[in-house]
Parts: C-alpha cells; sequence; structure tokens
C-alpha cells in the first residue's frame, strides 16, 4: 500500500504542475508550499553538490578510452565555473556528471562530449506535509563542447546560389539580449513550465555558421515554390496560391538594390519561414536568422589535441518556481564566461 501511494504521488505531482497553465506561477507555487510553511521553508534548505555516474555511451570511436582522463581533467576545470556560477544554494540539491557521446564533426576532429549539472528542488509533499527533495528536474546547466545540442533547429533544404546544390538550412533561435557581451539566445521549450537559453562561444570570437542574405533566402525560397508548382495544373487553386507567394519575391528582386539583397534575412515570426509577403522582421521585436552551419575544417583546427575545446555551447534550463528563476538570476549575474572563452583553442 505504501508503494501506491509513493507511486501516486509521483505521477501526480508533474500532473498537478501541468494543469496550472495560465496561472500566475508564484501563486501556484506559494499556495503549493503553504502547508509546509511556504516558499521561505523550502528556500531554508539547501543543498550540495554530489558527482554522478558519467555516461561514456555511444562515444566517437576514432577516440582512444586511454585518453577520456583528457576529457575528465577538462570536465573538472569546467564543473568548478559553474559551481561558481551557482554560489547559492537554496531549495535545491546537485548533481553532475561528464558525458563523451557522439561522433566528432570531422573525422578524426575535436572530439564532442560535455559536462551536464542538474538542480534538483525540494518541494511541499501536501499529502505529507513535509518538504521532500524531488527526483525529476527541468533546472540544468550543460556545456557541450565541441558540439551543439538544443540550438539549431532543422528549417529545409534549398538551393540558395543557384548552383544546383541543395543545402540544409537551419533556424537560428530568437535572440534575447546579451549577459556580459555574450549573445543570449532563446530555446524553444516543449513545456510552459520552463524556460531554456544558450550562449555560443566559437573559435576566435567567430560563430560556427553563415546567416543568409536576404537574396540566398528569397532564392531558395523561390527554388522551392518552383518545384511545388509543377506539381500542380495551370489555374488550379494551388497554382495560383503558389503564384502569388512568387509575385512577393519576384516583385521584392526586382526593386531591392544590392545593398538591400546583401543584408542579413530576418524572418518575420508572423509570417514564418515559407510565408514571404514582401516584408522583412526585426530582430528586436522576435525575429530570427537562417543559418548554414560551418562545422568543418575551415573552422576547426585538426593540428590541436583532440580534447581541446573549439566550440562550446552554454545551455540552460529552468523552472517558473521560486528555485528555479533564483537559478537563473545567479547564472545571468554570476557565470564567468570569460574563463569558459579562455579554454577555447584558437
Amino acid at each position: 500500500m505504501q508503494m501506491k501511494k509513493i507511486i501516486a504521488l509521483a505521477v501526480a505531482l508533474p500532473l498537478a504542475l501541468s494543469c496550472f497553465g495560465q496561472r500566475d506561477p508564484a501563486k501556484y507555487y506559494a499556495g503549493q508550499a503553504a502547508v509546509c510553511g511556504g516558499m521561505d521553508s523550502i528556500m531554508a534548505r539547501r543543498g550540495g553538490w554530489k558527482k554522478d555516474t558519467d555516461d561514456l555511451a555511444f562515444p566517437d570511436k576514432t577516440f582512444p578510452s586511454s585518453q577520456y582522463k583528457l576529457v575528465h581533467a577538462r570536465s573538472k576545470d569546467i564543473i568548478a565555473i559553474i559551481q561558481e556560477s551557482v554560489p547559492h544554494m537554496e531549495g535545491m540539491d546537485a548533481k553532475w556528471y561528464t558525458s563523451i557521446r557522439g561522433d566528432a564533426y570531422i573525422p578524426n576532429g575535436p572530439v564532442p562530449y560535455s559536462i551536464v549539472s542538474r538542480f534538483f528542488e525540494y518541494y511541499c509533499n501536501t499529502n505529507y506535509k513535509k518538504i521532500i527533495l524531488g527526483d525529476e528536474t527541468s533546472n540544468k546547466i550543460e556545456i557541450f563542447v565541441n558540439r551543439f545540442s538544443y540550438f539549431l533547429e532543422k528549417a529545409d533544404e534549398w538551393d540558395i546560389r543557384n548552383d544546383g546544390k541543395k543545402r540544409t538550412i537551419y533556424q537560428l533561435p530568437p535572440r534575447a539580449g546579451k549577459v556580459k557581451d555574450f549573445t543570449v539566445y532563446e530555446i524553444k521549450s516543449n513545456s510552459n513550465l520552463r524556460n531554456a537559453k544558450a550562449i555560443i562561444i566559437g573559435r576566435n570570437g567567430k560563430v560556427p555558421w553563415n546567416t543568409l542574405s536576404r537574396k540566398e533566402y528569397l532564392t531558395g525560397l523561390k527554388g522551392m515554390y518552383e518545384t511545388q508548382l509543377k506539381k500542380f495544373s495551370p489555374g488550379s487553386g494551388s497554382a495560383n496560391d503558389y503564384d502569388k507567394k512568387l509575385k512577393y519575391i519576384n516583385d521584392f528582386l526586382s526593386t531591392a538594390s544590392q545593398d538591400d539583397l546583401e543584408q542579413h534575412a530576418i524572418i518575420d515570426p508572423k509570417m514564418g519561414i515559407w510565408g514571404f509577403k514582401g516584408t522583412f522582421g526585426e530582430e528586436n521585436n522576435g525575429g530570427f536568422r537562417l543559418v548554414v552551419p560551418v562545422l568543418g575544417e575551415k573552422y576547426f583546427d585538426k593540428t590541436l589535441p583532440r580534447d581541446a575545446p573549439q566550440l562550446i555551447e552554454i545551455y540552460w534550463s529552468y523552472s517558473q518556481s521560486p528555485v528555479g528563476l533564483g537559478l537563473n538570476k545567479q547564472i545571468e549575474n554570476n557565470f564567468p564566461l570569460e574563463k569558459l572563452k579562455a579554454m577555447i583553442a584558437n
């Protein structure tokens, strides 16, 4: 019977959290904590850091296991930076581990690995009227080295230069301001209970992608429309729809100056990637870019040690609880990004 109660509570908590929908999160969490002495009682719980089991599944097979110690040594330096960014552990407890997973972007290139830290929240169990530590969490800081994760979203495959070569196009997350002169990107979340952000640090201060120009964007979109148009009979409703879409593009290409066409294409979120109607968006109003990653030998230096960081993604997610919001505030105020930048091999 006791086990059934525990299982029922484990199921009920996330369901309860998912049901508060558009309610004020602060009021919701305050209400949940009331029978346990309020949020102050939860925030009075102070946790620490524990080492969790490392994830060594599916590493790059060309990276010898005898060199894992080099990655682990760098991981210790990186986790020290993460711990420096979260000096206060009110209402939470942390675990961290190293993950060596996935193949390098280029053969025998810089090996991908990550340092994952998870922050488990204390919460009020309203059935037992007791504060306990949760065993699942949305609060994370993950440092991805020599690879992307949770960042670029595949959009389409287009011929953007009229050279007969299709390139995979990705959607760059919208910008969400800056932290210490580093651009912060807002990462799409599959839950209304958490937020996620990321910062990219590349070699020589360069980002590992090329932003599509207006001309490249319109060239690729036009080619896609023309391919679709061939599938329909002239004069049909679908054909007429594509004719209208092509007119927007042709009108813009025929009247825009060369300088206009060479500007970065900022996509209006209201129109989306495939809904161009003669105007572009603005980044300070939710507009986003389309990019082609540059992750080959022109970007990575194969003469450097394989464990040396050449690309770093700082990713963090946090709940809307006081604990999660406090974690985000600490990261934005304290994270010593300059120390991670100093690790980049140039």
